[in-house]
């Protein structure tokens, strides 16, 4: 059964909240590639896309989701802050062949420091990540009827009820499907694929660093915790895009 609305066409899609239930209950327990094979083929027709900020699961969902739909675009923000890193493994995967689509804020960072003043990111993070995160993302959503993402919900207490299958809401109001694939995964299952199949990643993995985004939020964790090392003295766990 597909969701109401699910004509040929992507005008009129309304994934139905309660199906999408049923559906994610469904496949609890099936493998990351059974579960992209069957997103890909319940939605065949409808505009699905990855995004990507080519950390560990990142870099594992492309390869995964590529093997069954070569095409399938991979949707990334580059906020401006990015590590040379993280720019070299994004090409590396552009020079494999992946449609690469690079999204960016509609304000620079300079437009932003004489509005907001200079590193607003040290003063208002928050602020910092709707501008350069949230805001591109939420433009991403208008082109797709399902996203698929690379969050586990082992990476932290706030991912740890994340379903298979849920929903994320455009800035109308209107909803997405959102899927997770890598949700029962856990970082072991991830290096593993990585490595066993010669997925590139990204080189500040093998410095220390566990979970990486803009370069002045970011470094080598403190401790065990995996996402200790992002926004770290501040208290904030996610940039937001996640509670779209």
């Amino acid at each position: 059964m597909t969701e109401r609305g699910s004509d040929p066409g992507n005008a009129g899609f309304a994934p139905e909240t309660e199906r999408l239930a049923e559906q994610s209950a469904a496949l609890e327990g099936q493998s990351a590639e059974a579960i992209l094979a069957w997103v890909f083929q319940h939605w065949a027709g409808r505009r699905i896309g990855l995004s990507s900020a080519f950390g560990p699961e990142g870099c594992a969902l492309i390869h995964l989701a590529r093997r069954i739909r070569p095409d399938v675009p991979v949707y990334t923000i580059d906020t401006g802050y990015l590590f040379p890193e993280t720019l070299a493994v994004r090409e590396a995967f552009r020079a494999q062949g992946a449609d690469i689509r690079v999204v960016e804020p509609l304000v620079t960072i300079r437009a932003q420091a004489e509005r907001h003043g200079p590193d607003l990111f040290a003063r208002d993070p928050d602020a910092c990540c709707h501008l350069r995160k949230v805001e591109p993302m939420r433009r991403v959503l208008d082109q797709l009827d399902v996203w698929i993402t690379a969050i586990r919900r082992d990476q932290a207490a706030t991912r740890a009820g994340t379903p298979i299958l849920g929903t994320a809401r455009r800035e109308d109001g209107s909803l997405v499907v959102k899927v997770a694939p890598l949700v029962a995964w856990t970082r072991k299952d991830t290096w593993r694929y990585l490595l066993d199949h010669e997925v590139p990643y990204n080189a500040l993995l093998d410095a220390g660093y566990t979970s990486i985004g803009c370069e002045p939020c970011t470094a080598r964790p403190p401790g065990d915790d995996e996402r200790g090392g992002r926004w770290s003295g501040t208290g904030k766990t996610e940039c937001g895009i996640h509670h779209l």
